[in-house]
């Protein structure tokens, strides 16, 4: 089965990049750093909650990164959740080597999952890993415009050191009544007081029917597959599921017709 993710706005994509300033490298587990930056000599980016960029660091060849800030005028600070994926590719450089100050080149935006808030239902979220920031971004947005339908972001990893970020949705939790934040561990390496196993059957648990609701979905291709599944199967219909599967650099550049 292949889950079928948004497509490309052409019409909101641009192929101009634009200049930005590294302003902080932050490393939030073993493997992913959250990278902070600005855009330079009064230059811009445009997009909406949920959608990803080409960035290109260290003179590297630009990868696609969800952008995990939410859009808010007067303020054109991106930040991206890169994973390091070894290699000596630029995800590796930016775990080793990326300095504050430093200037890479963002292109887009692209892709089309991003939040929809004039759909009225509940809204899903359900990501792994570093996909964890287009949820961070559709979270952040869904509650700064005021949107009062339930809220629930699972979040999966595979260990307590790879959950991050707890804190920050611990607090938006508390701060809306409407929002709900729940990690899920595949295989916690020691006894844990936190929900355990596949995090689509958790979703699952958690509500029998989803009929009504709005699913996001992002992570590694069988998580969002899985998910996308249940999500037919517990009676949401297609056209509110979302998803954006993370893919390798080989299935990326053969999507984008380079080889």
């Amino acid at each position: 089965m292949t889950v079928e993710t948004d497509p490309v706005s052409a019409a909101e994509t641009t192929d101009r990049p634009v200049t930005c300033a590294v302003t902080a490298v932050e490393s939030v587990t073993p493997e992913i750093r959250i990278v902070r930056m600005r855009p330079v000599h009064g230059e811009s980016f445009a997009y909406r909650a949920g959608q990803y960029a080409r960035v290109a660091f260290g003179g590297f060849d630009e990868r696609d990164y969800s952008i995990a800030s939410r859009p808010v005028p007067g303020d054109p600070e991106l930040a991206f959740h890169i994973r390091n994926m070894g290699g000596g590719g630029p995800s590796q450089y930016v775990a080793d080597n990326l300095a504050v100050g430093e200037r890479v080149s963002v292109r887009g935006p692209f892709g089309a999952t991003y939040l929809r808030p004039e759909k009225p239902g509940p809204i899903l979220a359900i990501c792994g890993g570093s996909g964890l920031a287009p949820m961070t971004a559709i979270v952040a947005e869904a509650l700064a415009m005021g949107l009062t339908q339930p809220i629930h972001l699972y979040f999966g990893a595979r260990r307590e050191r790879d959950i991050y970020m707890e804190d920050h949705f611990r607090t938006l939790a508390e701060q809306h009544p409407n929002f709900a934040f729940t990690p899920v561990l595949s295989d916690p390496d020691g006894p844990t007081d936190r929900r355990t196993g596949f995090i689509h059957q958790a979703a699952a648990a958690d509500t029998p029917t989803l009929q009504g609701c709005v699913a996001y979905l992002a992570g590694p291709p069988p998580m969002v597959e899985a998910a996308a599944a249940m999500c037919r199967d517990h009676g949401m219909a297609e056209t509110d599921i979302h998803a954006d599967a993370f893919i390798g650099e080989a299935e990326r550049r053969q999507r984008d017709g380079a080889v």
